[in-house]
C-alpha cells in the first residue's frame, strides 16, 4: 500500500464540511469588506521568494520546497501567499486599478519543516494583501476583518500588536540589538549567530529556551521610534480600543518574515490550558513592492492557516457548523422508476438537494440509509402514490408524516 508523504492531510468527506464553512464565511467577508479574489500559481521563481521573503529567514533557509525545472530554472513551491501576489500585482499593472486595491486568496503553501501539531508540510493559508492604503484606518479595518473571521467560528483571540518603526527607526534599533547581543552571541544558538550577522532583529523570534531568556533583557524597539512613528501607533491603539478589537502590546513580539515595517500582529489564545496558541498573523510591508521591482506602494496584511484553525477549534471542543444537511430522500416502493427519477430532477432544478435509491436497497433499508446519510425528510414513492400523485413525507428528526399532492411538493420544501 502506498501511504500519504509525511506532513500531509486528508481531508475526508466526514470533515470536508468544516473547509466549506470557512469558505463560506470568507465569502461573507468578501462582500463586507468589498475584497477581490486573486490566485497565483503553485510555484515562482525562486528569486522571488529569498528577495521577498528574506534571506536570513528560516523559511529560505531551511524550509522551501525547491527544485531545478527541465529548463535548468529553480523553480520553489510557494510557501506564504504574499509574495506571489505582490508579484502579481507588479507583473499585471494592477497598481492602475482604483486603489486602494483589496484581495484575498485561499492558498496551498508548502514548508518543509517536523510535522507536528497544526503545522503541516502542505498547509492552507487564508491571506488578504490591500494595496495603496497608508492610513492608521487601514490598519484597523484589517484587524477587524481578521478579527471578524475569527468570531464567525465563536471565538475571540488577543491580536498582540508591535510597531517596528520605519527604516530609520529600525536602522537605529539594530545597532542597539548588535551592540546588546555581541558579548552574549557566544552563549546563544547557531541560528542566532548567523542572524546577528544577517538580521539581528530576528534573534527576538528564536524558540530556543537560552535564547529566550536572554531575549527578555534586549532592548524594545518602542524605545528607538521616531515622533511620528510613536504618534501613528498610539493613534491605532487608540482606534482599535474604540472599535472594541481586543488587542494587546507586545514589545517583544517579531514576525519571522524580513519584509515587515511599522505594524506587526499576531492572534493568539492565551488559554492557560491550551498554552499560547499563535492563529496567525501579519503587518505592513510598504517596502516589499519597490524591493520587487515595483514603484513605491504600501500594503498591510495577514495570513491564517486553516488546518492549524480547525485544530484550535477541535481542541477547544468548539463545533463547526454542518450546513451540508440534505433535504430530502426519495424513498421507492416501486419497481417504476423512471418517474421517480423525473421527481428528483425537479427537486434539484429547484435547487432543493436530494438522493434517490441507486443501489437496490429495501424499504427499510433506505431508510437506515437516508439517517445516517443525514437527510431531514423521506419522501416515500410507491406504485399507489404514483396512480394518486400523493406522497408521504417523514421529517426523520421529528417523526411527523404529511401527506402531500404531487403538486405542492416543491412549496413544501420550499417552505
Amino acid at each position: 500500500m502506498i501511504n500519504i508523504p509525511k506532513g500531509t492531510k486528508d481531508v475526508l468527506p466526514n470533515e470536508s464540511y468544516k473547509w466549506n464553512e470557512v469558505e463560506r464565511v470568507v465569502q461573507t467577508l468578501r462582500h463586507r469588506y468589498n475584497l477581490h479574489e486573486i490566485k497565483t500559481p503553485m510555484f515562482e521563481h525562486t528569486e522571488l521568494f529569498v528577495r521577498g521573503v528574506g534571506n536570513s529567514t528560516d523559511i529560505v533557509n531551511k524550509e522551501m520546497y525547491t527544485f531545478t525545472d527541465k529548463g535548468g530554472r529553480s523553480i520553489t513551491l510557494k510557501p506564504e501567499g504574499t509574495a506571489g501576489v505582490v508579484r502579481s500585482f507588479i507583473e499585471n499593472s494592477l497598481f492602475n486599478e482604483p486603489l486602494p486595491l483589496k484581495l484575498y486568496y485561499i492558498t496551498p503553501c508548502f514548508r518543509y519543516e517536523r510535522p507536528q501539531a497544526g503545522r503541516l508540510r502542505q498547509h492552507t493559508q487564508f491571506g488578504s494583501e490591500w494595496f495603496g492604503c497608508d492610513s492608521v484606518e487601514a490598519d484597523a479595518e484589517i484587524l477587524m476583518l481578521a478579527s471578524d473571521f475569527y468570531k464567525s467560528f465563536g471565538i475571540n483571540p488577543t491580536v498582540l500588536i508591535n510597531n517596528l518603526g520605519c527604516s530609520e527607526c529600525r536602522k537605529n534599533y539594530i545597532s542597539a540589538l548588535k551592540e546588546f547581543f555581541a558579548p552574549k552571541i557566544k552563549d546563544m544558538c547557531p541560528d542566532c549567530a548567523k542572524r546577528f550577522e544577517t538580521n539581528p532583529l530576528r534573534i527576538l523570534d528564536c524558540k530556543v529556551e537560552e535564547c529566550k531568556q536572554i531575549n527578555k533583557s534586549a532592548p524594545k524597539i518602542s524605545d528607538y521610534l521616531c515622533e511620528d512613528c510613536k504618534t501613528r501607533f498610539e493613534q491605532l491603539k487608540t482606534l482599535l480600543t474604540k472599535l472594541g478589537v481586543n488587542y494587546k502590546f507586545d514589545p517583544m513580539l517579531v514576525r519571522g518574515l524580513d519584509y515587515y515595517t511599522n505594524l506587526i500582529f499576531e492572534f493568539v489564545d492565551e488559554d492557560k490550558k491550551l498554552g499560547q496558541n499563535a492563529l496567525g498573523g501579519g503587518g505592513r510591508y510598504n517596502n516589499l513592492v519597490e524591493e520587487l521591482g515595483g514603484k513605491p506602494m504600501p500594503v498591510v496584511g495577514f495570513g491564517i492557516g486553516i488546518e492549524r484553525l480547525l485544530l484550535y477549534l477541535e481542541n477547544k471542543g468548539i463545533e463547526v457548523k454542518n450546513n451540508q444537511v440534505l433535504d430530502v430522500y426519495v424513498a421507492n416502493a416501486t419497481n417504476n422508476l423512471e418517474p421517480i427519477v423525473k421527481i428528483v430532477k425537479l427537486l434539484r432544478d429547484n435547487n432543493i438537494s436530494c438522493e434517490m435509491n441507486l443501489s437496490n436497497r429495501s424499504l427499510k433499508a433506505q431508510f437506515k440509509y437516508a439517517d445516517k446519510i443525514n437527510a431531514k425528510n423521506v419522501l416515500v414513492i410507491g406504485d399507489d402514490e404514483l396512480k394518486q400523485k400523493k406522497f408521504t413525507i417523514k421529517n426523520l428528526s421529528e417523526g411527523k408524516q404529511t401527506e402531500i399532492g404531487e403538486e405542492d411538493l416543491i412549496k413544501y420544501f420550499k417552505g
